[in-house]
């Protein structure tokens, strides 16, 4: 099997999970994100030359930037939205940093927000459209943005993996 399909299959076993369960509940299970990490981070370690293209750049460091990385903007992102951004996202977004990798992980991050957005706004123009109101810009509902941080990752990875 392609190592670059199996690195995949390991993210979505703990990615789609982590996502379903945030879409209904509005909670990430932290514990599956540590399992899914430790389980990555052992393919890693296995596995020193990662087939994924990303990680040619700091070999087995790379993972690590790229957690720092994530980090960093999730919690920045926090800080500015005044929590509206979860903790369990920081950590899902550091999960899907050690498969997206360094650079990518910033393609990651910004499809996962360009995509939160417009489901948002989606929502948004729906709901204003089904109670026969003007389309207000402002806060109106929560959206579970695990998804969306699973949808930028793969997107990222298939991009750089197909096309690069």
């Amino acid at each position: 099997m392609d190592m670059f399909l199996l690195e995949t299959v390991i993210f979505l076993l703990f990615a789609l999970p982590a996502a379903i369960y945030d879409s209904r509940k509005f909670r990430v299970p932290l514990w599956y994100v540590g399992i899914g990490s430790v389980v990555l981070v052992v393919f890693y370690v296995f596995h020193p030359y990662p087939f994924s293209p990303s990680f040619k750049v700091f070999g087995l460091g790379n993972p690590l930037v790229a957690v720092l990385c994530a980090v960093v903007l999730y919690v920045l992102a926090r800080l500015l939205t005044g929590g509206a951004l979860g903790w369990g996202d920081v950590f899902f977004g550091a999960y899907a940093a050690l498969y997206t990798g360094f650079p990518l992980v910033f393609f990651s991050i910004a499809f996962a927000a360009l995509g939160g957005i417009l489901f948002y706004l989606a929502l948004a123009v729906r709901d204003s459209w089904r109670k026969g109101r003007q389309f207000v810009f402002r806060p109106v509902f929560a959206i579970p943005y695990v998804p969306f941080i699973t949808f930028g990752a793969l997107l990222s990875q298939f991009l750089f993996q197909f096309f690069f």
